[in-house]
């Protein structure tokens, strides 16, 4: 059973390749179709079963099936496979009939197999005509035709290449190198170029000399190459033209030519060499001869490096560059016989001759002029990069020339210039007697030193040194050469020189004034404070007299407290201490505080002071200093009411734009035009002199100015003397947010700390300061403790803790009051601690905040200021 499986599956596996091939069948000897496979069955448009039994001489046309019967009949009678092609309805069919032995061997049975080779036998049909055609081709291109192999052999050729250059038949061509047709002078040449044709795909053309059937006999052909890739490998194709007529025609031109050049070339003044591609001197006429020392046929066995002073590298790098351009101009330096070396200009053309490439050189001579023209390089060079300005015109002045740093002054440039005469720089500011000066002399011949003062292209002014002088030719001005130079910085110095040595001579003449009116400042009310307190001592003084005396002290007192806070305030303004503090600022309210506060003095002198406002008192308030506007306007006021002796004041302010102008009008002497700008400079008054009428250190409007500057403001005065004056500055109109704005509250009355069981501690290591604090809180219901220096103070603090609040002088022996408050502020952090010092900068102001002080108050102590404060703080 095994066995008989085995078979079947074998017979399945071979009935399906069966079927799988091209059309196939088995017939016996008659015809009788025994088998068959579905292609088969598929070519007559039958099934399988239907070609069974069938005869397959019938299923073809007669003569058909009488060729095949004859093939059938040799491969039984052979014993072998037969294989031959038909044509059948247009289609190509190849047969091959296999015989096929029975058990006794006898080869009673065929195997026949059809295969449709149409596609094939169109394709070698056309094959066959594309090379008949290509040969044909080939054939007809008038001169040589080959195709050369990688190697260099013949590939392809057609009959004039092998019958008249080569001379071999076609059994020996493809052993023949093509180069070996080259003539030895050319085969580098044609080596070479094959070379690039092959590995960089490059097209090539050249004229040479073919041997004819290997020589010696040759002729001229111009030849060509192109790459090819045929099935990958690599083929060069060309032609060939034999031009040797030509040739023949272009040598008589060219003897004919060369004799006419020989003589040109051996007779000529100039200097000639003829250099081959690797620099060699193959000619030189008697000229170089001469010119070099060497004799001609010295000269024709010389390298071209023996008399050139490059070296061998660069020549041959120059020879090459030369190769690919016509004409070469140059200058180089060249050796000669004697050793010496001179200046060359060289002019080389590229020709050929005989297909080699050399330079026929003319040569000149250039050492004189080399030398003319780097003495003339230099002065041009020194010209041109001169600091100084030079200007060369003609006779009548018109521009020439002009250097570089001409256009850097003036601003006009050399084209803008030239032909335009040079009063184009003339302002008009010098002197007419000047340039008469000047054109007397530079025409005489002399030379000219003077300065000008002219204008540039944008009409900026300048000063400038110059030197003029003629260019003189046999007697006769040619040119004129002006070099100047800008002195204009100079001049600048020096008038800033002359200026310094006024200002130090006035600052001097200032700083005695000021002293003096300073040392007058502080000695008068000094007298009248001494003065007065030395009359007071007086006994059986009446209340009248003494209530007087006390006043005048008071006067002279704050008199030498403004005159400390005015230098105070100088001082802060240039160190650059003084800072603002904005805040909002009733302008209005402000003003009204100024009338009032100034009414009685101004009373007191007859005069009319009146306050406008120029916006209603809620449009008025205003984001500003509100400290330092007060200071400006009551400056102002000030100065108002001391130089005038009768008439009105007023004081006011409009608003403009976006900015509030304020002003303050007099009636009083008023200020010479020459004093306008001057009064607002430190320590300047109109009258600086020991006989002046009134008090006053000089800084008011200096610090006026700077307050209304730092408010982002202008300041200006108007006046006339004896007329009154009118100072008006301005304020940004810079109003707060309607929600930032709260209702101003009425004025209260002076708080006073009248509470009673307060107990205050002093601490002032002065007797007096410590007296006065004393007497300002003793009407009070106040218990004082005094200390002398820091340490008491907290040892006092710490024993009595009925103590509401320190008054705290900062300098102090033992411990200072910063030290001692920050002790204070560990022991009783909520004790309030008020420090009075004499320091008014910002900087020991923010020393007492970080040391724990509530509040800071500034000798002189102003009672009213004090009691405030401890009201605010026990808030009683």
């Amino acid at each position: 059973m095994d066995f008989e499986s085995s078979l079947e599956q074998r017979y399945k596996a071979l009935h399906v390749a069966f079927d799988t091939i091209e059309p196939a069948f088995i017939m016996n000897r008659e015809g009788t179709i025994l088998d068959a496979n579905k292609a088969f069955a598929a070519a007559f448009s039958k099934q399988v079963e239907e070609c069974l039994q069938t005869n397959a001489f019938d299923l073809l046309p007669p003569d058909v099936a009488a060729k095949r019967k004859i093939k059938i009949a040799e491969a039984l009678s052979t014993s072998k496979m037969v294989m031959y092609e038909d044509e059948r309805y247009g289609r190509f069919i190849r047969l091959s009939i296999s015989p096929i032995a029975d058990n006794d061997g006898n080869r009673t049975k065929l195997y026949i197999v059809a295969q449709d080779i149409t596609e094939l036998k169109l394709a070698e049909n056309k094959s066959k005509s594309q090379e008949t055609f290509s040969k044909a081709l080939i054939e007809a291109i008038p001169g040589a035709f080959y195709m050369v192999d990688g190697e260099g052999h013949y590939a392809v050729w057609n009959t004039f290449q092998r019958d008249v250059v080569v001379g071999k038949p076609d059994s020996e061509m493809m052993n023949t190198y093509a180069i070996d047709t080259i003539h030895p002078a050319d085969k580098a040449l044609v080596a070479e170029k094959m070379t690039n044709i092959l590995q960089y795909g490059s097209e090539e053309s050249e004229e040479v000399k073919i041997l004819i059937h290997g020589g010696p006999e040759f002729r001229w052909f111009r030849i060509s190459g192109k790459k090819i890739i045929l099935n990958g490998d690599p083929f060069i194709i060309g032609i060939g033209s034999d031009i040797t007529e030509r040739k023949k025609a272009e040598e008589a031109v060219l003897k004919k030519s060369e004799d006419r050049f020989r003589k040109l070339f051996e007779g000529h003044s100039s200097i000639m060499l003829i250099i081959d591609d690797q620099g060699n001197i193959i000619d030189a006429n008697p000229s170089a001869a001469a010119f070099y020392g060497w004799s001609t046929d010295e000269l024709c066995q010389m390298h071209i490096d023996k008399i050139t002073t490059k070296s061998p590298e660069m020549v041959m790098r120059d020879l090459l560059t030369f190769r690919s351009s016509t004409v070469n101009n140059f200058s180089s330096l060249h050796r000669r016989a004697d050793g010496s070396i001179r200046d060359v200009e060289v002019v080389s053309n590229t020709i050929e001759i005989e297909s080699k490439v050399v330079f026929y050189c003319i040569i000149n001579d250039i050492s004189e002029r080399k030398l003319s023209e780097n003495k003339l390089q230099k002065l041009s060079a020194a010209i041109q990069q001169s600091p100084a300005v030079v200007i060369i015109t003609d006779p009548m002045g018109d521009i020439e020339y002009v250097n570089p740093m001409f256009t850097q002054l003036t601003g006009y440039s050399a084209e803008e210039v030239r032909g335009e005469n040079s009063r184009i720089l003339q302002s008009g500011l010098t002197p007419k007697a000047l340039y008469q000066d000047l054109w007397q002399t530079i025409l005489s011949g002399g030379i000219w030193r003077g300065e000008f003062q002219n204008k540039k292209k944008n009409g900026e002014l300048f000063w400038e040194a110059a030197v003029i002088s003629a260019i003189l030719n046999e007697g006769v001005v040619k040119n004129f050469v002006a070099v100047k130079e800008d002195i204009t910085e100079q001049k600048q110095y020096l008038n800033e020189l002359i200026a310094a040595k006024e200002n130090a001579e006035e600052s001097d003449r200032l700083k005695s004034a000021f002293l003096a009116n300073i040392s007058h400042e502080i000695r008068t009310p000094m007298n009248g404070i001494l003065g007065f307190s030395e009359l007071l001592k007086e006994p059986h003084l009446s209340g009248e007299k003494q209530t007087m005396y006390i006043e005048l002290i008071q006067q002279s007192g704050q008199r030498m407290l403004n005159l400390i806070n005015d230098l105070i305030d100088i001082s802060r303004i240039e160190a650059g201490e003084t800072t603002l503090q904005i805040s909002e600022t009733p302008v209005n309210k402000l003003l009204r505080d100024i009338n009032i506060f100034f009414k009685p003095e101004a009373d007191k002198k007859g005069l009319g002071l009146s306050c406008s406002t120029g916006l209603p008192d809620d449009e008025s308030i205003i984001q500003t200093d509100n400290s330092k506007l007060n200071q400006i306007l009551i400056n102002l006021v000030q100065n108002a009411l001391k130089f005038t002796r009768s008439g009105d004041i007023d004081v006011g302010y409009f608003r403009k734009d976006s900015m509030l102008e304020f002003y303050v009008i007099d009636s009083g002497i008023g200020i010479p035009v020459d004093m306008k700008e001057k009064i607002f400079e430190r320590f300047r008054q109109v009258d600086n002199s020991l006989t002046r009428h009134h008090e006053g250190s000089g800084l008011g409007l200096s610090i006026s100015k700077a307050y209304v500057t730092m408010l982002g403001g202008t300041i200006r005065v108007e006046s006339e003397e004896r007329r009154g004056s009118a100072f008006y500055f301005t304020l940004p109109y810079n109003p707060p947010s309607i929600s930032n704005i709260e209702p101003h509250s009425p004025v209260t009355e002076e708080h006073t700390a009248s509470a009673p069981d307060v107990t205050i501690l002093i601490a002032d290591d002065d007797m007096v300061s410590g007296l006065v604090l004393k007497m300002f809180l003793k009407s009070e219901n106040i218990t004082i403790l005094s200390a002398v220096n820091g340490k008491e103070a907290v040892e006092l603090v710490e024993k009595h803790h009925e103590i509401n609040l320190v008054l705290m002088d900062i300098k102090m022996p033992v411990m200072n009051g910063l030290e001692a408050t920050r002790l204070i502020k560990q022991l009783r952090p909520e004790l309030p601690v008020i420090t009075q010092t004499a320091f008014t900068s910002n900087e020991e102001k923010e020393k007492a905040e970080r040391a724990g002080c509530d509040r800071v108050i500034l000798k002189p102590i102003n009672k009213k200021e004090l009691l405030a404060l401890i009201s605010e703080l026990l808030d009683c």
